[in-house]
C-alpha cells in the first residue's frame, strides 16, 4: 500500500466509458491535479444514452441531457476539454475503428499520464459493466503501442498527428488498487461535479452521505481522511 500525491503531469487525459465514470473513481484526484497546475482533458467513448429508468426516454434525448450535465460537471472541476466518441450505451467493442479514435485523440491531447477503466481487474469483479472493461482494454491498447508506433494508423500522421508517448497510466476502478491519492482538498469538487448529474441523482442527500463515507472507508485503509485509489503503471 502506497500514499501518493496525484500526477505531477503537466498534462492528464481521462478516458472513461459514461458522462459520470470520472466522478465515481477519480475526480478528487483530478482536482488536486488541477490545483497543482495541470491540464486535465477528457474523452467519453458513450454520452449514456441507456441511462434512464423511463422506459419511454428517447435514448438521443437521454444522451443530449447528459453530455451537457458532463460539460456543467467538466466545468465544476476545472476541465480543458471534453470529446465525445458517442457509441451506443452498452453496446461498446473493442474494434480496431474504436482504438483508432482513442489514438487519434491521444496523439491530439498529447498528454504525459493517463486515467482509465482497470480492464483486467474491475471493480467490482464479475459485473463490473461490460463498457467499462471494453473501454479500458481499448484504451490501454491504445496507448501501447498503438499511438507511439507511427505505422500504426498512418492516415493519422498524414494529417499532422505525430506519434505519442504515455509515460504513467492510472486504472481506477480496480480491485488490485494500491496506491492512495488523499482528495481531502478535491472531494468537495468531485461531489459538486457529480450532482451536475441530476438525470442519475435521485436523491442527491443520499449521494452526499454515502460518497463521503465511501471516501472515508477508502481513506481509513491507508490512514487518509479521504482517498481514491489507483493502480499504477509507468511506461518506459
Amino acid at each position: 500500500m502506497n500514499i501518493v500525491d496525484p500526477p505531477g503531469s503537466s498534462s492528464i487525459m481521462a478516458i472513461a466509458a459514461h458522462p459520470d465514470d470520472i466522478e465515481g473513481w477519480c475526480a478528487g484526484t483530478l482536482a488536486c491535479a488541477i490545483d497543482r497546475g495541470a491540464t486535465v482533458r477528457l474523452l467519453l467513448v458513450t454520452s449514456g444514452d441507456k441511462g434512464s429508468s423511463d422506459p419511454a426516454a428517447q435514448p438521443a434525448s437521454v444522451a443530449t441531457r447528459r453530455e451537457e450535465e458532463a460539460r456543467c460537471a467538466g466545468r465544476v472541476l476545472g476541465l480543458a476539454d471534453i470529446a465525445f466518441l458517442r457509441h451506443p450505451d452498452g453496446e461498446v467493442e473493442p474494434t480496431p475503428a474504436l482504438r483508432g479514435q482513442v489514438v487519434e485523440w491521444i496523439r491530439r491531447w498529447r498528454p504525459d499520464t493517463v486515467f482509465t477503466h482497470d480492464p483486467e481487474h474491475p471493480d467490482p469483479p464479475y459485473i463490473s459493466h461490460r463498457d467499462h472493461r471494453t473501454v479500458g482494454r481499448v484504451t490501454l491498447d491504445a496507448i501501447y503501442p498503438s499511438a507511439r508506433d507511427p505505422l500504426s494508423f498512418p492516415d493519422q500522421l498524414r494529417a499532422g498527428l505525430a506519434p505519442h508517448i504515455v509515460r504513467h497510466v492510472w486504472l481506477f476502478a480496480s480491485t488490485q488498487a494500491d496506491a492512495y491519492v488523499d482528495i481531502s482538498a478535491g472531494f468537495e469538487r468531485k461531489l459538486a461535479a457529480r450532482l451536475e448529474h441530476t438525470s442519475q441523482t435521485p436523491d442527491p442527500d443520499a449521494l452526499r452521505s454515502g460518497w463521503r463515507q465511501r471516501s472515508k472507508t477508502l481513506g481509513a485503509a491507508a490512514g487518509l481522511p479521504l482517498a481514491e485509489a489507483f493502480t499504477i503503471l509507468h511506461l518506459d
